[in-house]
């Protein structure tokens, strides 16, 4: 299975921010927003971060989607 942000990333536009406002926002660095640009795994402490700046879950951060098998 592989992450995805896309709920964050609706979220985000749903709220009116730019990912630079959420960035200084919730306290992230360049580094991890560019991670989950790529849907790479972010640690435990930068998800708190997200859902304390947005007042949400982790369910409207990320999502498991399913890898194609060939």
């Amino acid at each position: 299975m592989a992450v995805s942000y896309k709920p964050l990333w609706v979220e985000l536009a749903k709220r009116d921010l730019k990912k630079n406002e959420f960035q200084s926002m919730a306290g992230l660095t360049s580094n991890i927003i560019a991670n989950m640009g790529k849907n790479e795994y972010i640690s435990m402490k930068n998800l708190e971060k997200i859902c304390k700046a947005l007042n949400c879950t982790p369910n409207e951060v990320f999502e498991f989607i399913q890898e194609v098998e060939n």
